[in-house]
């Protein structure tokens, strides 16, 4: 029995040293991990005073900051740039510390009113004394498309505007609106210079150029996106060329943000099969059942492996749908709402 102690003995020893060294390994392992994260754990608050919030989103985002907006009416300054801030510049802080600022109120707060299914004339009236508490105020236009009136449509009436009704923003948004073309001894020589002029698509909404076009039974295809000097120019075309083969548009685009949703959604689908093409959208009210449906590309002829772009403005869920004549459905694309 003593033997066999003897023999195991020597063993043990490696067996215990062995252990040993493991285990200074794994604390030492773990404290350097420790150690780490901490060091991970602090950040450097920047300077974010005189700038728009909109801008340092990301930034305060990505350096894991709780951000808690407090605002404050300063007409006289920019709406939306940072008043002040609860951490100062510089200072050493736990990623996960929650920051405060202040951000300007430069504007009045407005829900935009329905105008649709207005004259021109009256719609002007009701955007010039939109209610913002006790007080009115106006909303500035910021473009007027005149398109062919379709059906029964009536002339000189909304058809459609930009942003949709009930969406709840500030005084300095712009409006859009979509006009059926009014009769020829009502014209005036303004709305004549427009309606002849189509470089005057440049500047409106892309989804009004394309309702433009496609009165017209132009074909059209977006070529390219470019970012926009303003912020305001998201989702509008930047340019305009007509061609024998058809339009070629260029639109402004930012990119979306995880928590800042435009109301502009761009769209890009690389074709499977030659054929002729349609896109539908679709969409229900909110408060009704019934669907309404709209077709924003007819029977355009696209190649293997061309890149198709859509620009569809939402304020509602809404639906898009690719379909080719002869293979069927090509691609859904479901978005929701943004307000």
């Amino acid at each position: 029995m003593k033997e066999k102690f003897l023999k195991i003995l020597p063993y043990s020893g490696y067996v215990l040293f062995v252990s040993l060294g493991l285990l200074v390994f794994f604390v030492a392992a773990f404290l350097v991990v420790v150690v780490r994260t901490k060091e991970e754990q602090k950040v450097l608050m920047p300077y974010v005073i005189g700038k728009n919030y909109i801008e340092v989103h990301n930034e305060l985002q990505r350096l894991q900051l709780k951000v808690r907006l407090e605002s404050e009416r300063i007409p006289e300054k920019t709406d939306g740039i940072i008043l002040s801030q609860s951490i100062d510049a510089g200072k050493e802080v736990e990623a996960g510390s929650k920051l405060y600022l202040t951000v300007n109120i430069g504007f009045d707060r407005v829900t935009i009113p329905d105008v649709k299914g207005q004259d021109l004339k009256r719609a002007k009236a009701i955007l010039e004394k939109v209610l913002s508490g006790e007080v009115y105020v106006p909303l500035q236009i910021g473009g007027i498309t005149y398109v062919p009136a379709v059906g029964d449509e009536p002339a000189d009436t909304i058809i459609d505007q930009i942003p949709a009704p009930g969406k709840e923003t500030h005084s300095g948004e712009k409006i859009y609106l979509l006009v059926t073309e009014a009769s020829t001894d009502k014209k005036s020589n303004q709305s004549l210079k427009e309606n002849s002029d189509e470089t005057k698509l440049v500047g409106i909404p892309v989804p009004f150029a394309v309702d433009y076009l496609q009165r017209k039974k132009i074909p059209y295809a977006i070529k390219e996106t470019t970012k926009p000097e303003f912020r305001d120019s998201h989702g509008l075309v930047s340019s305009y060329e007509l061609k024998p083969t058809g339009a070629e548009i260029g639109a402004y685009a930012i990119k979306p943000s995880a928590s800042l949703v435009h109301d502009y959604e761009f769209l890009e689908y690389e074709i499977d099969d030659d054929d002729v093409y349609s896109a539908k959208v679709s969409y229900t009210k909110p408060g009704e059942a019934v669907e309404i449906e709209k077709e924003i590309l007819t029977s355009q002829t696209l190649k293997e492996d061309e890149i198709l772009r859509l620009v569809i403005h939402r304020s509602t869920d809404t639906k898009v749908t690719l379909v080719g004549k002869e293979t069927g459905v090509a691609k859904v694309w479901k978005l929701k709402g943004t307000y």
